[in-house]
Parts: C-alpha cells; structure tokens; sequence
C-alpha cells in the first residue's frame, strides 16, 4: 500500500501553505472574540454549562436546547471552570476547536486527494497531493462559515470537527483496515451523533456510498473487497450501539420541534440549498468556489470515481434531505445545520484550482478566493453595542427592595448579563407569565426587539417609566408594585430555573 503521509513532501509551498492557514486561521477565530455580546443561543449554553451541577445541567439542557446530547455543555462547564465565563473564555474553546480543525481538513484531504490523480501524471507525485491539501486547509481557514462557528460559543465547531475525523477514519478504515480505524470510525461518529442532531445527515450520505460501493462490488463479481464495506457499515452500527442509552434524548429533538423551536426558521425556497450557500461563503466569492467545485468535481469522477461519489455525496445530500424535511414537516434548512457540508466543497475547489495549467493561474486564483473571503469574514470582527449589558445596568438601578427583574423571552440573556455577583440576590421572572401566577412579574422588565408591540403596550399601562437601548426597552415604575389584572398580558411559559452561581 502505498504511503500517503512523506516528511519529504510536506516541503517548501505546501508547508508555507499550511503554516499560513494556519497563523491566518487561527487570528480570525481569536481576534476580538470577546468584542461582542452573547446572541442568544450562546446564552442558552452558558446557561446550562453554569448549571449548579452536572444533574442540573442535564435537566436544564434537555428542556431548553433540544436537537442534540449536552456533550459541548459538559465540555463548556469544564472550560468555565478553568478560564472563566466571560465572552472571549466562553468562545475560546470552539476557536481552538476550529483551528484545530484547519489540520483535520489538511489531513482529510490527503486522505482524499491520495487516489484522486492518474498513475500516469506528475499529479500523482506527493508533493502535488501535498499541495491542494494545503489549498482546501487554508479555504477552511478563512471560509466564512467555519470562522463564524469558531466564533460562538455553541456546539457547530466541535460538531464539525468530529465529522471531520469521522471521515478520516471512514477513508482510513476502507484504506487500511485495522481494529484502530474501525473503532475511530465508531467514536467519532458516535460523537458527531450525540454533539448535534444534523451529524445523522453525513451518516445519510456515508450511507449512499457503502451502498454504491456494494453495488458497483456485486456488478463487477468482485469478492466484495474482502469484506471491507460490511465492516464499514458495521462500525456505524456499533456506534448507534454505542448511543442506544441516550436514546431517550433524541426524543426531546422530536420534543421540541413539536413546541415549535424550529419556528425562527423561514419556510425555505425551490432555489434555497444554493441561496444558503451563497450566503454562507458571501455572495461576491460564491461563484469562484462553485466554479472551481465543479470543475475538481468533473476531475475526481474521470480519476477516482469512488471517493467522488463519497465528496459530492457529502456536499449534497444533508440541504437535499433538508429541504424535503422543510416541505414534509418544519422548516430546517439554515446555514448552521449545513455547516460540514462546506468541507467538501472546499475540498473540490482545492482541487479545481490545482486543475489549472499554469502555477500563475493556480495562484492568482487562490488568492482572489482568500481575499475575498477574508473581506467578507472582517464584518465578524467589528465590536458590537454592548446594548443588553447596559440595559441590565439600568434594570438593576430601579429593580427595587424586593430585588425583582423580569425578562420577556430573552430570558437567558438577561440572566447572562445581570452580573455574577448579582445572581444570588436578583430573582429573575420570565415573562408573560402565566395566568395562575397572579404575583407582578416583576419591578423591572427588560424587552427585546422580538417582543410584540402589543405585549408592549399592555405592560407600558402598569410600569410607565421607559428606556431603551438599540431596541432593547426596560420599563419600570417608581411606585410599589401593584397586581396586575388577570389576562393583562399574553399567556406564556411557566419554567422557572435557578440562576446559576459562577
């Protein structure tokens, strides 16, 4: 079997290459990181990351983030213990998961490119495979997508990075076999699964290749390649063994889709798959990647038609799956749940540029790609308005004796921002609350620019003293709090947590 990996190779550009992706990734993913404040999903995870305890932090993940296990919230509380809570500790993690990743995709990729080329061509030298892994590591560094998820504190980082080792080990495991692979493969599918639900979509993908790969097996009379595809497919089952506990936290992603977490989302297009990457990569870069995919698509199918089939596979199944879901049951089709499926097409561009005939072309092209993507990856970088920390600020100079906030659906946020120190001594009410609480909900409300105008209106009439911040209201009232009239505001959620303790 021939090596894939030569220290003799990893020379001159592709080294300079990948260092620079790397130096150049890794900047974009820690410049500024804590200049802006947290969205509201990055709330939802410092919130059951800062859970009392890890029993507290099961219960509170189930109830309020459905879709997945609380791998990154368990890896989070760790993470806060070590470097604290605030924006930058919190998103450090996923940015040195993402850095980390651009090596993962340098390795994916050679393990990829390694039977792209013809035996018969200088292409098939390592140095050349070296060299378009080098390409797809620094696309992956300055993608837009990738920086953004390296940005947050959320789980689509490290839900990509075990994709990424998933299909090394799915390459390396039909490559070289090995009770090592196999039990990679196993893991880290495993780990994908239990991170985020939408990881089920490369399994989807993984799943149409072992079968094209049976197919094409039994057509040609072939002794089924020792048996290498039925050992592939049953590391993935051992690793859906291996969730089979956690069973009954898959039923919370039905849970949740029923009370309608997936409501944010729009009803998608006929044309939304592309329009969500074009969005994803910027509109002005979109094309050159799509052109240059297309054109490493065309040569991986006339070269090695088997990992082509396994590339586009992953590239286009997971929106096409998504799509139909969108139409048959709720909309899902967003950028965030599609993000592995930008490895891919990073790596077919790769493979495009390297396709051109002269290295000044190949240049020219590659740099163009990582300008353009690193102008529309700048826009992250600008410091936010600091708006719902000062309107805390303000809640907290009129909550009052009784020491009372209420907080209208961004509810985590506001608790985030309330202040470590001031936790333990500010009781934290959602609101609207419900009918049956007729207790006022609070001496301080603080609205986000979600809340309804009419809502509004009907808690302006009780707490008439008005501040806004960049869209965030905070209403109060300088006199002791009367009881509001039954019905007065719209019925609501009832759950009341804990406000965690730093």
């Amino acid at each position: 079997m021939r090596r894939i990996f030569s220290l003799d190779a990893l020379k001159t550009k592709p080294a300079i290459l990948l260092c620079s992706a790397l130096v150049l990734g890794s900047a974009l993913r820690f410049i500024r990181l804590g200049s802006r404040e947290l969205s509201i999903d990055e709330s939802l995870s410092w919130f059951a990351a800062a859970a009392p305890s890890v029993t507290d932090l099961l219960r509170i993940q189930h109830e309020i983030d459905s879709g997945k296990l609380p791998v990154h919230e368990l890896a989070l509380r760790g993470w806060m213990h070590m470097f604290g809570e605030s924006e930058a500790a919190m998103r450090a993690m996923s940015a040195l998961i993402g850095s980390l990743s651009i090596v993962l995709v340098f390795i994916l990729a050679l393990e990829i490119l390694s039977a792209v080329s013809k035996s018969d061509t200088e292409d098939r030298q390592p140095v050349t495979i070296y060299l378009m892994a080098a390409f797809a590591a620094l696309l992956f560094a300055v993608g837009l997508p990738e920086v953004e998820i390296a940005r947050q504190a959320r789980m689509y980082s490290m839900t990509q990075a075990w994709i990424v080792a998933q299909v090394i080990f799915l390459l390396r495991a039909r490559r070289l076999r090995g009770l090592a692979n196999y039990a990679g493969l196993s893991i880290f599918t495993a780990l994908a699964v239990a991170t985020n639900f939408t990881a089920f979509l490369v399994l989807g993908a993984e799943g149409l290749w072992l079968i094209y790969l049976f197919v094409r097996d039994v057509r040609g009379d072939q002794p089924l390649r020792n048996g290498k595809t039925w050992r592939l497919g049953a590391a993935l089952v051992v690793a859906m063994v291996l969730l089979l506990p956690f069973a009954s936290g898959f039923e919370n992603g039905v849970v949740g889709a029923e009370r309608g977490d997936f409501n944010w989302i729009a009803p998608p297009g006929r044309w939304e798959p592309f329009a969500t990457f074009e969005g994803g990569l910027g509109s002005w870069v979109f094309p050159f990647f799509l052109l240059f995919a297309i054109l490493g698509g065309v040569r991986m199918w006339r070269t090695h038609r088997d990992e082509a089939v396994l590339t586009i596979s992953w590239l286009l199944f997971p929106p096409v799956v998504l799509l139909a879901g969108s139409y048959l049951f709720t909309s899902m089709l967003v950028t965030r749940y599609l993000i592995s499926s930008f490895v891919p097409m990073l790596i077919l561009t790769a493979i495009g540029i390297q396709s051109l005939h002269f290295d000044t072309d190949r240049a020219i092209a590659l740099a163009a790609i990582v300008i353009l993507s690193i102008v529309r990856v700048s826009s992250e970088l600008r410091p936010g308005d600091d708006r719902w920390r000062r309107a805390c600020e303000l809640a907290l100079a009129h909550d009052g004796a009784e020491r009372r906030v209420g907080a209208c659906h961004d509810y985590f946020q506001v608790s985030y921002y309330l202040g470590a120190q001031e936790r333990d001594k500010v009781r934290l009410i959602r609101v609207p609350s419900h009918d049956a609480d007729r207790e006022t909900p609070g001496v301080v409300i603080v609205f986000p620019p979600s809340s309804s105008p009419r809502q509004i209106a009907e808690l302006e009439r009780e707490y008439p003293e008005v501040a806004e911040f960049k869209n965030i209201l905070v209403i109060w009232r300088t006199q002791t709090a009367k009881q509001l009239a039954p019905n007065s505001y719209p019925r609501g959620g009832t759950e009341t947590y804990r406000l965690p303790r730093s």
